[in-house]
């Protein structure tokens, strides 16, 4: 069992939509964690599974807090809430300035939600992990990640931004006995007459970082993590092409970390 984890490079191209779509067709038992340093979406976003509003006072900031104490993967779940739809998620926080005093508690936080993964009825976490910093908060939890994907806008602006950040994950996610999480990059947005620039752009981020591919700008689609009423939502584009990426994202977790030498990022040209 894996925990993947989805952020941004740059703006706000989709990581909370991709994230719920991920969680909602994940293969295997599935807990969203809203880690966004910045402020999760997912409380003001979407309903509880009554249709009611979710419980504010449950969630990271609670998990945070007590890690202080030593943090174990009983507490992870005990602060999951059941989404409209069915999935389960743990809410993010309020303001970056509780992410930043929650500093040192953030290892005990991803140490607890690798442990999910070793129960006996474990459990996968899709991390939302917003947008990456120069010193990102969340890198703990990235380390821990079988899996640690870019989600970018469909251009070359997009993917220039994703492959100078992967370019630098290369780097700071490399784990003590070597290994790094695979690394990737999902594009959102319609298809781009300049998709063959993209590929290279991507290619020369490393020999080793996987396309993960495309997924459409369907607001019909995303608008179901609203709790919006919509016809047949299996036949949406969104959830077409989420299927086909949450099966590449699953096979790669499953597939686990991958050993690199140093410096493969910075050599390409």
């Amino acid at each position: 069992m894996a925990i993947v984890s989805l952020c941004s490079a740059k703006g706000s191209p989709g990581v909370t939509t991709t994230a719920l779509l991920t969680t909602a067709l994940w293969p295997r038992p599935a807990l969203l964690l809203d880690a966004d340093p910045a402020g999760g979406d997912v409380a003001a976003r979407v309903p509880a599974a009554d249709g009611g509003v979710l419980d504010a006072d449950r969630g990271l900031l609670p998990l945070l807090t007590a890690a202080r104490r030593g943090l174990g993967a009983e507490q992870v779940l005990a602060q999951a809430q059941q989404l409209a739809g069915g999935a389960q998620a743990v809410c993010g926080l309020g303001t970056p300035e509780q992410a930043v005093a929650a500093g040192p508690a953030w290892p005990a936080l991803a140490a607890a939600a690798a442990e999910l993964g070793r129960r006996r009825e474990a459990v996968d976490v899709v991390v939302d992990a917003g947008r990456l910093g120069a010193d990102p908060l969340v890198l703990p939890l990235l380390r821990e990640s079988a899996v640690v994907v870019l989600v970018v806008r469909a251009d070359v602006s997009g993917v220039l931004h994703a492959r100078e950040r992967l370019r630098a994950l290369t780097t700071s996610l490399r784990r003590a006995d070597g290994l790094l999480p695979r690394l990737g990059v999902v594009r959102v947005g319609p298809p781009h007459r300049g998709d063959e620039e993209v590929g290279r752009l991507l290619r020369s981020a490393g020999d080793r970082v996987d396309d993960f591919g495309r997924l459409p700008l369907d607001p019909a689609g995303a608008a179901v993590f609203d709790g919006a009423r919509t016809a047949r939502p299996e036949r949406t584009a969104l959830v077409r092409a989420g299927r086909t990426l949450v099966g590449a994202l699953a096979a790669a977790a499953g597939a686990g970390p991958r050993s690199r030498r140093a410096g493969t990022a910075e050599e390409a040209a």
